[in-house]
Formats: structure tokens, C-alpha cells, sequence
């Protein structure tokens, strides 16, 4: 006999600011589309990044390049205002193609100084497949890592990236809370409602590019279930937790002169064009 999953610690924040930050339109709403609704019913102003332009996203050659990329962007736009987020980003990175290079971290980075989010959802980089049916996808997994590592050490750090704050004025962010999404060491559950459910399944079908949302339905309302069952909740949805703010190097400490620290160096290159906006 299989045992039980271990028990859930429920996770009660409720972040002023969060921000989610996955490769492809539809990442987020699968990752953490009732847990948004949930906060941003209580108050939180959430924004959506995507890494990705998402136009590899069809095995149909004869569609237009670029044009893909532009449905896919509006359906997650219809979708995350199913779940009251209407500040929705794409880097424009091609689809199928990201690692996590210093060029990709920059750019997460200059979301998260802008963003400024006391947490940040993100998946798992660590999982490479779930079972014998499904491989993780390298972009997921790429900008996976790119996040973690745009939140420690670089958003938090002037030295990182200095032409961000030298020429954009964007000041160093540190980020308290991070939670990992598809994640096969969840530690933590966010507690939810059947409405936010209603509105992660109102999110999903919005991507009719990709998926029929109603062969899902089942299945998101058993995972919901599932969860709350190890916390002694109704619903709640898994993810692992990293706190940042014991940490020493996380802690409020003097910052530098910024012109001491941007003196001399040289320029670096610029962000990628995107017509996502």
C-alpha cells in the first residue's frame, strides 16, 4: 500500500505584491491561477511574467511566425483577468529555445525591481518529469532557474546588473517569500475557495489555442481537494516555501553609494525587442 502524502503546513500570508514568473502563456494558470484569485480577493496586486513569447506552442507550420505569439498573448491576458490580474509582461524570448542566461536573468531581474513582490511563484527548476507520461519542458525549467536566481542574488544586489539602476533607476529589491509551483517536495499549502477554483478553471478556458479546458475540470477540482486533505482544509493548492528574511544576507542593511559602486563600469546590452509590450 502507497503512503499517505506527507502533511501540509498551511501557508496564511497574503502578499501585497506577488508576482509569477513562468515560459509560456498558460504556465501560470495551470501554476498558481486559484492561489492569484485567492490573493487578489484580499487585497494583493499581482502581476503576470512571461518569459516566453510562446509562438512554438502548434505543430501547424502554416501559421504566420509571430502570429501564434500574438493569440497566445491575448488569451493569457482574457485569462488572468479571470482572476482580477490585468498587469500581464512578456519578455519575448523565443519559444522553445530559453536557458538561463545572464541576458534572460536581466531581464527577470528588471521585472522584479519594477514589480517590487513580497513573494514570487515560480516552478520547480529541479523537476525534470512528473511520470512516465509527461518530460518537464527545458523552458519551463530554464526559466525556472533564471527566476530563483534573479530573486537571490541579483534583484537584491546593486552590483548586479548595474545599468539597471544607473540608467533605469531601478533600486535593489529584496523579495521575502518564494513558492514553487509542480513541485514533487511541496511543504506548504495555500488555502483557497470553490470560487478561486471557478476562476482557474475560467482562466484555462480561455487558452482555446491550446487545450479543451473541460477535459480538466475533474482533475483541478480533485488536486484542490487532495491538497486541502493534508492540511485539514477544503481546498488548498501545494507548493515548497523558501522564507528569505532570516537569512542574514537578506536582512535590511546599509546600501552603498550607488555612484561608487556604478563608477567605471562598462555598458552591458541591451533588453530584448518584444512587440508583446
Amino acid at each position: 500500500m502507497a503512503a499517505s502524502p506527507p502533511t501540509l503546513e498551511i501557508f496564511t500570508a497574503v502578499p501585497a505584491r506577488a508576482l509569477v514568473v513562468v515560459a509560456h502563456p498558460d504556465d501560470g494558470d495551470f501554476l498558481a491561477a486559484s492561489v492569484l484569485a485567492a490573493w487578489v480577493r484580499q487585497g494583493t496586486r499581482a502581476t503576470l511574467c512571461l518569459v516566453t513569447d510562446g509562438d512554438a506552442g502548434s505543430d501547424d507550420p502554416a501559421i504566420p511566425a509571430g502570429e501564434l505569439a500574438r493569440i497566445r498573448l491575448a488569451e493569457q491576458r482574457a485569462a488572468s483577468a479571470q482572476l482580477g490580474v490585468h498587469d500581464v509582461r512578456c519578455l519575448g524570448f523565443p519559444d522553445g529555445m530559453l536557458e538561463n542566461t545572464l541576458e534572460v536573468r536581466r531581464a527577470v531581474v528588471r521585472v522584479v525591481r519594477q514589480v517590487r513582490p513580497d513573494l514570487v511563484v515560480t516552478m520547480d527548476p529541479t523537476r525534470h518529469w512528473f511520470d512516465r507520461s509527461y518530460l518537464n519542458h527545458p523552458d519551463h525549467r530554464a526559466a525556472a532557474a533564471a527566476t530563483l536566481d534573479a530573486v537571490f542574488p541579483s534583484a537584491r544586489d546593486a552590483r548586479a546588473f548595474p545599468e539597471l539602476l544607473q540608467q533605469e533607476q531601478l533600486e535593489p529589491h529584496r523579495t521575502r517569500y518564494v513558492l514553487l509551483g509542480a513541485s514533487d517536495q511541496d511543504d506548504v499549502a495555500v488555502p483557497i475557495i470553490a470560487t478561486d477554483v471557478e476562476a482557474k478553471l475560467r482562466a484555462l478556458a480561455e487558452h482555446r489555442s491550446q487545450f479543451d479546458a473541460a477535459e480538466m475540470v475533474s482533475g483541478v477540482w480533485e488536486r484542490a481537494r487532495a491538497t486541502g486533505a493534508r492540511c485539514g482544509l477544503e481546498l488548498a493548492e501545494p507548493y515548497r516555501l523558501f522564507d528569505l528574511a532570516p537569512g542574514p544576507s537578506q536582512r535590511e542593511q546599509a546600501e552603498p553609494d550607488p555612484q561608487q559602486v556604478l563608477a567605471g563600469d562598462p555598458p552591458l546590452p541591451a533588453r530584448p525587442t518584444t512587440d508583446w509590450g
